[in-house]
């Protein structure tokens, strides 16, 4: 069966933009993880979102810069130990300090008798990221640098399924809605470390809009 082509009568959502055939010199297949539908891969220009032609899911983004990937994961990366060696909140009541950390936090969740909701925020917050930020290092340095990584495929394959548990972004939303409520019993000011978890929680978006498939085209061009 032939690689899908775009449907002419059914109408695309406003900017997006439909992967198609082209004029390319090698035929690389991209499979739509929503409808199974198979495609051409194409040069998407601008870091412009590639929808499938039936179900018009979004398959690839443009952006494959490894440079710009690397850059960003070494910002989370650095992000990721502010944010656990500085304090997030500062709270201030009757002249007495009281500075919150994510490991106090998690301290904190253990001795309140809820060890599910310990090993849950260890998990999500601290096990997670490391291994994902350093396996994302592990593999952007050496194809920057030109060089194969190690365990490529296996690599790939552990970050694929660490991905859905990370939930920075959740945690630093419940922070903000935290503070917001202090504020009438407390003084809450925030610390270091909340903008650690910030810089961590963009960085960590904006991995999401690299296109992954470009690790996967320079190690294969570097193993022919």
């Amino acid at each position: 069966m032939d690689p899908a082509q775009p449907t002419p009568d059914v109408a695309p959502p406003p900017g997006a933009v439909i992967a198609s055939s082209g004029d390319v010199t090698e035929i690389e297949l991209v499979l739509c993880s929503y409808c199974d539908a198979v495609h051409r891969r194409t040069q998407a220009a601008g870091g412009k979102t590639m929808r499938c032609a039936t179900c018009h899911s979004p398959l690839y983004r443009g952006n494959g810069d490894l440079g710009a990937m690397l850059a960003v994961t070494i910002t989370a990366t650095i992000a990721f130990f502010v944010a656990n060696t500085l304090p997030l909140l500062t709270l201030t009541s009757q002249g007495q300090q009281t500075r919150a950390t994510l490991w106090r936090a998690i301290v904190a969740s253990y001795d309140s008798q809820l060890p599910f909701v310990a090993v849950a925020l260890t998990l999500t917050l601290l096990v997670v990221p490391a291994i994902e930020l350093g396996l994302l290092l592990w593999l952007l340095v050496p194809l920057c640098l030109r060089t194969r990584p190690a365990a490529f495929h296996a690599v790939m394959a552990i970050l694929q399924t660490l991905r859905p548990w990370r939930m920075i972004e959740v945690f630093f939303l419940g922070v903000i809605v935290a503070v917001v409520k202090l504020s009438g019993l407390a003084t809450a000011l925030p610390g270091w470390g909340l903008f650690g978890v910030a810089v961590m929680s963009f960085s960590l978006a904006a991995l999401a809009s690299f296109d992954q498939g470009a690790l996967w085209r320079r190690a294969e061009e570097l193993a022919r």
